[in-house]
């Protein structure tokens, strides 16, 4: 069967061919060689094409075209023959030669500036998202990973984690998806998707979701495309970003139109895109627009329009965006670089380095195509309960094959049932969906084995306490079971020769809301005054800020019973009771109504939370993941802790809330602002009061407190030298963008300016220990020049303000910074 489509493709292919010539060549400017992008290519009336940005073009002929004509704006227009089999052609126009006596001076603004002035003006009118109260529709989308030859083989890998697939010719990836689309203002929109379709995948594959290949319109003053962030020809501010020129006149739908060339002013500032926009001549709105990137991708996207004159409106109708290989630097990848299954292009990374272990196939190129239908305007929309802004419906995986016939709207080939098989094959002969696996475990600090993730961080670290410490643990994966899970570790620490482990088991009530419940039992060691935020989002880092120069601990004993529970997308919250059984490394001892404790008994109860109201996050039957990460969000927690309740000794109440904001701009630099807050009253140990993350080691020269620095720590304060039973911190961060050395060498300066301020209402209860309060408020700031040497910088620190010590060295700190993204 398969063969006999393999020949039905080849006829089509030829007879398609037939009676056609393509006429490939390159325009340039005749006076200095510099290509013509967007020059006027004409066959006939129905043949013509616009070149490239790099003058390229590539135009289909029919046998009654003789001659071409070729014409570009302020350039004499060139006639040219067409023989049966022409070759590449390189077209040189001339420019206009400028006339002195015809020049004139004016001081009003240019016509084309007058037009894009009044496009940005009229943007509330005809935008759809702004001049409708309402819309839905449904959209068809294709995505494909297509190469221009037709054959298609295949080779073996030894590798367990590489996805070898040499797809040297043919289609190597192939997606489809139907969504609902709702949007109602001020600003409020959902996209249900229907139906998902992954060509050779049995279970559910949603990462495709998440690439952001489908950008509705160019109105918006940040055009996002596979998270990459483009000025818009159309932002408020788009003459900072864009220069402007009139290419002609045409029309749409019969309706004029100007074509305006737009092209960036600061490309290596600012990311921007070159093309060309179809502006309506009477209402100035988008009637269709082409745009290019050529540069650590190749990027090609098309949007055109349908004009609706009932609300005077030009909708997107559809939509295509092509990316190729360009000059490297990024993925052009569905899973990540290090699958080589729909990796157009890989970038040079830790993960990709050490598993992406296999040549990226040459001629590859990514293509998403997305036909919208079925408009509604203006009527009154109702949302489903769900927060998150995509949302996979539960049996969108499960549409039998009449539902993908009723509702493509782009035919379904020859071509694509050749990928669906081709593909289908190479999954299972080659293990694609558990190696898939292996890569997101691996990109999220676990090492996959079985029916067991290892936990990186659990094998090796260093500590002033423990010496080294070795060991292993993790957790069981749904290879063991989707209902229960098991946990555990066992390390041992050198220096103090003592074992610590814990173990666990947890089951799931609810897959959607990821709801668990877990008992935990733990017998380790803690830092005295940290503070972990239940909720805290732990980014996995290979190695952690302050945890070597660590010197203060405490041991504990800890069984816990625990709840995880997502009310909606962007509210995740735990619910947590614990009782832990404390005894001193050192001499410490707490005085509570004039009994003295060394060892005692914590019971608590703690409640905590991470809300995002700001991002915008990809909800599935799977899992709930976060697309865009918007600001500010917010981290919390409570705490009780009662005595003569499961042999609790104190009665104390901790609350800690945490606010992050973040500005990310268009040339890549950004500020970062993080504010916490930590109140504790009650009787409470110094084991459970606050520190400020200090990460200065208590030594005397400044190379020999020389270690790596951390992203909210204050690098200039001792270990130990403050604690807090309240307290309010503030960091303040600023990354320029980056300074260009070369296309791949790119270093990043960043200033910070760090303050907390805090008390202790009774020091003295703490005994056999010195430390200060913070009520005078503690200042420092700092510069960092990171990347480099590959993700290794440097960092200088100075503490400045009331607690400003009497020499330069006692003040500054000298650290190595590490960005290594895996």
């Amino acid at each position: 069967m398969q063969k006999l489509l393999t020949l039905a493709l080849f006829i089509i292919s030829c007879s398609s061919i037939i009676g056609q010539n393509t006429f490939n060549g390159q325009i340039i400017n005749a006076k200095n060689g510099e290509p013509l992008a967007y020059a006027t290519v004409k066959g006939s009336e129905k043949t013509q094409a616009l070149t490239n940005i790099d003058g390229s073009f590539s135009l289909q002929l029919s046998t009654k075209d003789s001659i071409i004509t070729v014409s570009y704006i302020g350039f004499s227009s060139k006639k040219i023959p067409v023989t049966k089999f022409s070759g590449f052609y390189i077209i040189k126009l001339q420019p206009f030669a400028e006339n002195l006596s015809a020049v004139m001076l004016y001081s009003e603004e240019s016509p084309v500036d007058k037009i894009i002035r009044k496009a940005i003006e009229r943007k509330a009118k005809n935008d759809p998202e702004k001049a409708l109260n309402s819309f839905t529709y449904k959209s068809y989308n294709k995505f494909i990973i297509d190469n221009e030859a037709s054959g298609i083989s295949t080779q073996t890998d030894s590798s367990n984690i590489e996805i070898r697939t040499i797809i040297n010719q043919g289609r190597a990836y192939l997606s489809e998806k139907t969504a609902t689309h709702l949007f109602a203002k001020p600003n409020k929109r959902k996209e249900l998707v229907e139906g998902i379709k992954t060509a050779g995948f049995n279970k559910p594959v949603y990462d495709v979701l998440s690439l952001k290949a489908e950008p509705l319109s160019l109105y918006k003053s940040n055009y996002q495309l596979f998270d990459t962030d483009y000025a818009g020809p159309l932002a408020n501010g788009a003459f900072n970003n864009y220069s402007y020129k009139i290419l002609d006149t045409t029309s749409i739908a019969g309706r004029p139109s100007y074509m305006i060339y737009f092209k960036p002013k600061r490309q290596k500032k600012v990311a921007g895109l070159e093309g060309v926009l179809y502006l309506d001549t009477t209402s100035y709105a988008i009637q269709k627009a082409t745009a290019q990137l050529m540069g650590a991708v190749e990027l090609v996207v098309n949007h055109n329009y349908d004009y609706y004159k009932a609300q005077d409106l030009w909708f997107p109708s559809n939509q295509t965006i092509t990316l190729k290989p360009g000059t490297g630097g990024k993925d052009i990848s569905v899973f990540g670089g290090s699958i080589s299954l729909g990796t157009v292009q890989r970038k040079k990374s830790i993960l990709n380095t050490v598993i992406g272990s296999g040549e990226i196939e040459s001629g590859l190129f990514l293509e998403s195509t997305t036909v919208n239908y079925e408009l509604r305007f203006n009527e009154e929309v109702s949302f489903p309960k769900y927060a998150a802004t995509i949302n996979v419906l539960k049996d969108a995986n499960e549409k039998p094959v009449n539902y993908w016939e009723a509702n493509r709207q782009i035919p379904f080939t020859i071509a694509d049932e050749l990928t669906s098989q081709k593909v289908d094959s190479i999954i299972k002969t080659r293990n694609i969906e558990q190696k898939i696996r292996v890569k997101k475990a691996i990109s999220n600090g676990h090492l996959p084995a079985g029916m067991w993730d290892f936990d990186i961080s659990k094998f090796f670290k260093f500590n002033n306490y423990e010496g080294i410490r070795i060991g292993a643990g993790g957790t069981t994966n749904a290879g063991f079971s989707e209902k229960i899970r098991l946990h555990g570790y066992l390390v041992y620490g050198f220096k103090d020769a003592e074992f610590k482990y814990g173990l666990g088991a947890g089951t799931l009530l609810r897959k959607r809301t990821d709801t668990w419940l877990d008992i935990k039992y733990s017998d380790d060691i803690r830092e005295v005054g940290s503070y972990k935020y239940l909720k805290g989002i732990n980014d996995f880092s290979i190695l952690e800020p302050r945890f070597v120069n660590i010197s203060f601990y405490y041991k504990y004993r800890e069984l816990q019973a625990g709840l995880t529970h997502r009310f909606t997308p962007k509210l995740e919250t735990e619910w947590v009771i614990n009782r832990s059984d404390i005894s001193q490394i050192g001499n410490y001892g707490f005085v509570d109504n004039n009994i003295l404790y060394t060892d005692y008994t914590i019971a608590e109860a703690t409640v905590g939370f991470l809300y995002r109201p700001f991002s915008t996050f990809l909800n599935t039957p799977e899992s709930n993941q976060i697309i865009n990460k918007g600001y500010p969000q917010f981290t919390g927690q409570i705490s009780k802790s009662f005595s003569n309740i499961l042999g609790g000794d104190f009665d104390f109440t901790k609350i800690g809330l945490k606010a992050e904001y973040q500005i990310n701009r268009l040339d890549l630099s950004n500020t970062q602002f993080t504010l916490e807050g930590n109140y504790a009253f009650g009787a409470i140990p110094l084991t459970h009061a606050f520190h400020s993350f200090p990460n200065n080691p208590n030594k005397t020269e400044i190379f020999d407190r020389f270690s790596i620095a951390g992203k909210i720590s204050f690098e200039t304060m001792y270990f130990n030298e403050f604690f807090s039973d309240r307290q309010v911190a503030l960091h303040v961060r600023h990354q320029f963008r980056p300074i260009r050395i070369t296309d791949s060498y790119k270093p990043e300066l960043a200033i910070l300016n760090r303050f907390v301020i805090g008390s202790f209402d009774d020091i003295e209860a703490h005994q056999n220990i010195e430390f200060n309060s913070l009520k005078h408020g503690f200042s420092e700031a700092g510069l960092e020049l990171n990347k480099l040497l590959g993700g290794f910088g440097l960092s200088f620190a100075y503490r400045y303000g009331a607690y400003h010590l009497p020499t330069f060295k006692e003040n500054f700190s000298f650290k190595f910074t590490l960005k290594l993204k895996i």
